[in-house]
């Protein structure tokens, strides 16, 4: 290709490229291109010709110390270097793909991609960090507090928790200033964080309340420390006296909690010193005070009892241990049906509510109080609510005593652990457990209501974009919008994943559309937040009380129909819960249920057609790909789109995919014998990769049949391979190092970059048909095919065109130095014995 046609491809399509792209000399480090980009970010107007290290850094005499070329080039060097930048010039933050291809006129370049990533580093500390105090937010240091309790217990070490909470704050804030508030948190924490260890950290769990995680240490050890601080701030040079409560929880490694479960359980420990530090303080203003200033006071027990059960959300329950009689409040005998709120047997009554697991130590510790060996009770259970459903509960309880040192009374508070944490943290949003809370109380009271269940679509895009702190974001942004345009009969509430709940009370279908409406022209169009651009439609689906369901749980699976359809008919739709629609839900579980008969009775009605792929001259045959075809006994022939992800969606894709892998290498392995070297191409679920048994199974196969590694071809698409490439890479490593080539499907419709295909494992590059189409009629078009042609061939990837339909495309993109062409043009998918008839030599086998 003549250097003025390059130049005319890379400014097609470089110039459109967000990242960076620059190609200098390896011996003078002259600049040979640079795209419009980064021209444009480094202020310069015709780099080319000028020395790289004078143009990109400040006053410098030299090729940079830590230039990739000097990495690139050594003996022992790598086809290819990532790096971060931090570029003093124009004070960004860049990572750099580097490499080395062959420049027009045959000599060894330095390639380098480069991709501005200050906003996305600085929008991960944003989510990441604690704004006030600098300290790993709550978000994050769960994450860290999950990813430490699971190393630790592997590697059998122990751990320490730490909470604390900052006394009198509420009371510093009104006595001094919120600004003195902030400054005692800021003080407070700084304090703690000078005496961690260098394995130790620090998040911030709300507002006063602080979680340390010790590691390597005992209770007692970090008890210690804690203690230091304490001393420390209460310290007549440190200022005025900052105090804080705290507990401590030591996790050994053969103990295996959940991060929630170990954040409650130190939580207990911290209710406990916090409740004895009242109990001081109060004892101590009673024996300072003038007990002759004040008259003694006087109220009636059962109406403190009563303001008592109105004025909080957990169950207080007293009870008289002369009698045994228990007294539970209104709202728990309602909630867990028991016969009334007095109740005599209270033992038996309550006690056959509980799980059976959990029985055995309610009885103990109740048992300790019975017998008076303990007069303080905490103990967490499971207990069979009205509804069937198992709740989790934390009881509470104090003995006190007569003057005889008899027990007399007996009390405590259960709290419904069910009922906590109802809000997403993510979007501040109730969740999916309010809204279908609220839903049983509408639906009960016969109330008439729109359910919409509103779908984030593609917000994978964004996560490959960017990263999944972005994706959050535009998960909280989403969910301010849709907050911000709700009537007032509506409520938002955050359900799972990229889903919304919107509940509207009379709402009518001219009331849906007309919010649907306006919801669409809104998220329709690019949006950007902190320079983050980013397209994300929504789809919805909904459906009526009454006339689609008459329960909670069915108006949920309803518009979850109707969801899915909304999807599954091209996105950014309403669609209403209908007959269509649960025809089209019945439909895909019948074949769902057909499919499963056809696996179990030896993938009955599977077959394997296969489509010829040529080489790039398009007059010798190279290989096949294999696709999957099911004639349905009932429906005849689904197609792949209808039942792959029916397959996937059931699990049965492991059975069928490897039934698909084995024909397909049993095939190959005849039709090497015939024509040595011949490719066959095989598609993998995502799902299979993610099977830790699917490349044992992979090897196994290519042994039995004793086919050259090298002539099977995995088939994964781009926007999988976008989303996950650092999930599978791994799994792709091993195909390669097991000599099977892999190829990426569909190249150039998602937002795969360039570096993909530099730095991971990846031999063929498949580009999709709608390039082909449009090559003849659009510039781009036919400069991506080139660039690409000529990108992949510099680094040893092979490129596969698809979708060649006549003479004329084959003639226009001959000069394109394509390896492969695949298309309707050379032959359709057929059956084997077709494939033998029509491209094999001898005809079909016997």
């Amino acid at each position: 290709m003549a250097y003025s046609e390059w130049s005319w491809v890379l400014g097609e399509v470089m110039d459109k490229m967000k990242a960076f792209v620059y190609v200098t000399d390896l011996e003078t480090d002259e600049i040979l291109f640079m795209n419009r980009n980064m021209k444009e970010a480094f202020g310069v107007a015709d780099p080319e010709g000028q020395i790289c290290w004078k143009v990109f850094q400040k006053d410098a005499a030299r090729r940079c110390a830590f230039c990739p070329v000097n990495i690139l080039t050594a003996e022992d060097g790598t086809d290819s270097y990532i790096w971060e930048e931090h570029n003093e010039l124009t004070g960004r933050i860049y990572e750099n793909y580097d490499s080395l291809m062959r420049w027009t006129d045959g000599r060894l370049v330095h390639f380098q991609q480069s991709i501005d990533v200050t906003e996305t580093r600085r929008l991960y500390k944003y989510a990441s960090i604690d704004e006030l105090t600098g300290i790993l937010n709550r978000r994050v240091g769960k994450e860290r507090l999950r990813e430490r309790l699971s190393a630790y217990r592997a590697a059998g070490r122990p751990l320490t928790l730490c909470m604390f909470d900052i006394d009198d704050l509420k009371h510093i804030n009104d006595l001094y200033g919120h600004s003195a508030g902030d400054e005692t948190i800021r003080r407070v924490v700084s304090a703690v964080k000078n005496s961690l260890g260098p394995e130790d950290f620090l998040f911030r769990l709300s507002g006063d309340e602080f979680v340390i995680v010790f590691s390597d240490a005992g209770q007692e050890q970090a008890r210690a420390l804690v203690e230091g601080v304490q001393a420390g701030l209460r310290s007549p040079a440190a200022g005025r006296a900052v105090t804080f409560c705290f507990g401590l929880l030591e996790i050994s490694a053969a103990r295996t909690l959940t991060v929630d479960e170990a954040l409650s359980a130190v939580d207990e420990r911290l209710y406990d010193q916090k409740r004895d530090l009242h109990i001081a303080h109060a004892a101590r203003a009673l024996g300072e005070g003038d007990a002759s200033c004040a008259p003694a006071l006087d109220y009636d027990a059962a109406l403190l009892y009563d303001a008592l059960i109105r004025s909080t959300d957990d169950y207080i329950y007293v009870t008289d241990m002369k009698s045994g009689t228990f007294r539970y409040p209104p709202a728990m005998a309602a909630e867990f049906a028991l016969p009334c709120e007095v109740v005599e047997n209270a033992a038996a009554v309550w006690g056959a509510k509980i799980h059976p697991d959990d029985r055995k130590a309610f009885l103990a510790t109740n048992q300790e109080i019975a017998d008076g060996r303990a007069d303080r009770h905490c103990v967490e259970y499971r207990a069979m609510n009205r509804k069937g459903e198992w709740v989790w509960l934390r009881c509470r309880g104090q003995v006190m005593r007569d003057r005889d040192g008899a027990p007399t009374l007996f009390a405590g508070f259960i709290t419904n652990l069910g009922k906590r944490n109802r809000v997403d943290h993510l979007t501040g949003l109730m969740n999916k457990f309010e809204l279908e809370e609220e839903l049983s109380r509408l639906l009960g009271q016969g109330a008439s209501l729109a359910l919409m269940i509103f779908g984030v679509d593609d917000l994978k895009r964004v996560n490959s974009l960017y990263d999944r702190t972005a994706g959050d974001e535009v998960l909280r942004l989403t969910a301010q919008k849709i907050q911000s345009f709700l009537p007032p009969n509506a409520g938002v509430y955050r359900m799972d994943g990229d889903e919304f709940g919107v509940i509207v009370r009379s709402g009518s279908r001219e009331d849906v559309q007309s919010l649907y409406r306006e919801l669409q022209v809104l998220f329709d169009r690019q949006q950007s937040f902190d320079g983050k651009k980013f397209c994300c439609t929504l789809s919805c689906g909904c459906a009526f009380s009454g006339p689609d369901a008459a329960d909670c749980q069915s108006l949920l699976r309803h518009v979850h129909f109707a969801l899915d359809f909304a999807k599954s008919s091209g996105k950014n739709q309403l669609r209403f819960f209908s007959r269509e629609v649960l025809a089209h839900r019945e439909r895909a579980m019948e074949l769902t249920e057909l499919l499963r008969e056809s696996v179990e009775h030896g993938f009955e009605g599977f077959e394997l057609y296969y489509q010829p792929v040529f080489l790039s001259g398009g007059e010798t045959l190279s290989g096949a790909e294999a696709l999957c075809r099911w004639r349905c006994g009932k429906y005849g022939p689904i197609s792949p789109v209808e039942f792959i992800p029916l397959l996937e969606e059931s699990g049965l894709i492991h059975q069928a995919g490897r039934w698909i892998f084995r024909q397909a290498v049993a095939t190959c392995a005849l039709w090497q014998k015939r024509m040595p070297g011949f490719l066959m191409g095989v598609n993998l679920s995502y799902l299979q990769l993610e099977d830790p048994t699917f490349l044992p199974f992979v090897s196994g196969v290519l042994e039995e049949f004793q086919i050259p590694p090298d002539c099977l071809v995995a088939e994964l698409t781009e926007s999988y391979l976008a989303a996950n490439i650092q999930a599978v890479s791994e799994a792709l490593l091993q195909l390669r190092r097991m000599r099977v080539m892999v190829s990426m499907d569909d190249f150039g419709t998602g937002y795969s970059s360039l570096g993909l295909l530099k730095h991971h494992p990846i031999d063929v590059v498949k580009i999709d048909r709608t390039f082909v189409q449009g090559a003849r009629a659009s510039a781009f078009d036919s400069a991506f095919l080139r660039f690409v042609s000529e990108l992949c061939r510099s680094v040893g990837i092979r490129v596969c065109l698809e979708g060649v339909e006549t003479r004329g495309e084959l003639d226009f993109v001959k000069p394109f130095g394509l390896s492969f062409l695949q298309g309707f043009y050379f032959g359709r998918p057929v059956p084997r014995t077709e494939f033998e008839r029509r491209f094999l030599p001898g005809g079909p086998a016997d």
